[in-house]
């Protein structure tokens, strides 16, 4: 639990408050160059009856899943402009799948765009709309160019993979919304509609105040892409992004992000400080040692104050496999995934009979990414985002570290070493 002495300094020196975001002094926001109003282009607002426009930087397995949701929907009408892949192979699959399933959305002149310059094509297209949906490395500087070529952006989560791409996006996306652009952040299950009434009974007070809570992102072991000869050590990195924290964070930071954001919605804050540990379920070789730097399982502590959240992320092989989030309160637990009630004798007492699936709250989220586009309504989601990916990136410097890891002190140590 928090200390009298932590919670009075994380009240004087705080960087998350009320929800938002808070830089302190400004002192992130003039050290990243934004781009320059006069010179964006101006977004384009067409009407519902004009297709958006839609480009992908980053054609592997979740720009597809984006596509399909984005051009399975039939509220707002969408066509794709270009693909860019630094994988010339990336950006022909998902050329040949797009032509398959969504042939009459594909532009005739569709950019096709591969290598490390490969953005550069988008940019210069007139594409409306872009995904990002690369490993998550330099997100910053390709949020700061898109924006900078007036192109409204989504971006797959998390964030970032560091604290600096983080930290970075909150005036990045002040501006976007200066230059009326919309900017989506990939956490679907924030339309989630059976989640979004079961959270919403917690906060009428169903079963009481929350006391403790648990977040499970446990599944079977990532696989690697073998190192070809001809292949840089860049390229070979990159196509392994989650196994490498410079490439992905981790998978606390790149996956299990999704069920802190959930609990992190579900209490309406962050925490104070966090404390954990992480390794490896079997002894390793310096080979597998040279091809993995991220722990194969980790459990964190988060301290809310009043409020106790038990993390729990794993990748291996034949162990218990469980995704999920609860919230235990004075009368009783609330199970968010399944959107169960219960009291503390186990009787269930509520129970949402919303359908919900990960298609159906993907395509939920396009429609209303795409609508604000369509409609001029520019929506930013960029700071409930960026304070979950704060969370996870909390919780892999505590696992890390072996310490307990204050927020405040975390941010206030990024802030210095950015405005160095």
């Amino acid at each position: 639990m928090a200390t009298n002495k932590d919670a009075s300094h994380f009240a004087r020196r705080s960087f998350i408050k009320d929800g938002g975001l808070m830089i302190a002094g400004g002192a992130i926001g003039t050290s990243i160059s934004a781009p320059d109003t006069a010179a964006a282009k101006t977004p384009n607002t067409s009407s519902t009856l004009e297709p958006i426009r839609i480009g992908f930087y980053g054609c592997g397995r979740r720009a597809k899943e984006l596509a399909d949701a984005a051009l399975g929907q039939s509220q707002v009408s969408a066509v794709v402009t270009g693909l860019a892949d630094r994988f010339g192979s990336q950006t022909q699959s998902m050329f040949r799948m797009l032509k398959g399933r969504h042939a009459s959305a594909v532009a005739p002149n569709c950019v096709r765009a591969s290598g490390p310059e490969c953005l550069d094509e988008l940019l210069q297209s007139d594409t409306q709309a872009v995904y990002v949906a690369t490993p998550p490395v330099d997100r910053a500087q390709v949020v700061r160019q898109l924006i900078g070529a007036g192109k409204h952006v989504f971006l797959e989560k998390p964030l970032g993979s560091d604290l600096a791409d983080v930290l970075s996006m909150s005036p990045l996306a002040a501006q976007a919304q200066r230059q009326g652009l919309t900017v989506f952040a990939g956490l679907q299950r924030r339309y989630d509609q059976r989640l979004v009434e079961t959270i919403g009974q917690l906060h009428a007070g169903l079963i009481g105040e929350p006391v403790f809570a648990k977040a499970y992102c446990n599944g079977g072991p990532l696989r690697k892409r073998s190192n070809q000869a001809s292949e840089s050590d860049e390229d070979y990195r990159l196509k392994n992004w989650n196994h490498f924290l410079a490439a992905g964070g981790d998978f606390l930071v790149e996956q299990h992000v999704a069920g802190l954001d959930v609990v992190h919605w579900a209490l309406g804050r962050t925490p104070i400080a966090a404390q954990g540990q992480g390794g490896w379920s079997e002894s390793r070789t310096e080979q597998q040692v040279a091809q993995t730097e991220v722990f194969d399982h980790q459990t964190v502590e988060f301290d809310f104050g009043d409020v106790t959240l038990l993390s729990q992320c794993r990748r291996v092989s034949k162990g218990w496999n469980a995704v999920g989030e609860s919230i235990h309160c004075t009368e009783g637990t609330l199970d968010l995934a399944a959107g169960k009630a219960y009291r503390r004798n186990g009787d269930l007492i509520w129970e949402s009979h919303v359908q919900s699936t990960p298609k159906a709250n993907t395509e939920a989220q396009q429609i209303a990414f795409l609508n604000s586009i369509a409609e001029g309504d520019a929506r930013i989601e960029i700071e409930q985002a960026a304070q979950s990916t704060l969370i996870a990136l909390l919780g892999q410097q505590a696992t890390l570290s072996k310490r307990r890891i204050r927020m405040d002190k975390m941010l206030e140590q990024a802030i210095a070493a950015m405005t160095a």
